[in-house]
């Protein structure tokens, strides 16, 4: 009953805090709408390339604190449970890509997801992340690496989650299963337009694109 009640609280905080947009938010004191920018999505991908490398950087480090914070408290507060950990993280991650403060639409969840996974399998993250960081140094197509490394975390903490099997650990894999597809989900215009060929190029080591520019 006492985890009950924690959950409870911390269930819609997380969603509300996760639907606090910050590109949205730091593209507004730039006097930019990252909305009519580049891809249109309010995320870390679009605002590295249409807002410039340092705004976009600020902006996955405070969206991956969001995913960070929540897991902590499902840490702590319910005693390292993986249940608590993963359910407090997702909270935040459906607030972001479905922000109560945006007509629930926001970002695809990426920066986010990699903030929980940070602290449910921190060496796996560290691994995920610097695979991320080394495809997008020498790829254009930002959104596979994200993929990338959502997959490799996903998958990291299903094994992980099989082989230590915790209280409620099946129900720990369907949520990381149905969580994985949601992230896939929320990239479908990006399939779509490298199916097309007009997928979005991101440089993330060369020269900056034309703020202004509108892609496809």
């Amino acid at each position: 009953m006492n985890d009950l009640y924690w959950y409870l609280i911390f269930i819609p905080l997380g969603y509300i805090v996760g639907s606090i947009n910050f590109a949205t938010i730091i593209a507004y004191i730039k006097n930019k709408d990252i909305k009519k920018l580049g891809s249109g999505n309010p995320g870390t991908m679009n605002m590295l390339r249409s807002v410039g490398k340092f705004w976009g950087c600020l902006t996955f480090v405070l969206d991956c604190a969001k995913g960070i914070s929540f897991a902590l408290i499902g840490m702590f507060v319910f005693e390292q449970s993986n249940l608590a950990m993963y359910v407090l993280g997702l909270s935040t991650i459906l607030g972001h890509i479905f922000s109560c403060f945006s007509k629930f639409k926001g970002g695809k969840g990426v920066a986010t997801s990699l903030g929980v996974f940070a602290v449910t399998s921190p060496i796996a993250f560290a691994v995920a992340f610097t695979i991320m960081i080394g495809y997008l140094a020498f790829f254009k197509k930002g959104f596979i690496g994200s993929l990338l490394a959502i997959s490799i975390l996903a998958v990291t903490n299903i094994v992980k989650n099989s082989v230590q099997q915790k209280e409620y650990f099946y129900v720990c894999i369907i949520l990381i299963i149905l969580w994985w597809a949601l992230i896939f989900w929320t990239h479908r215009d990006n399939f779509k337009r490298i199916k097309n060929n007009t997928e979005n190029s991101l440089s993330l080591f060369g020269k900056e694109n034309n703020e202004n520019e509108k892609e496809s």
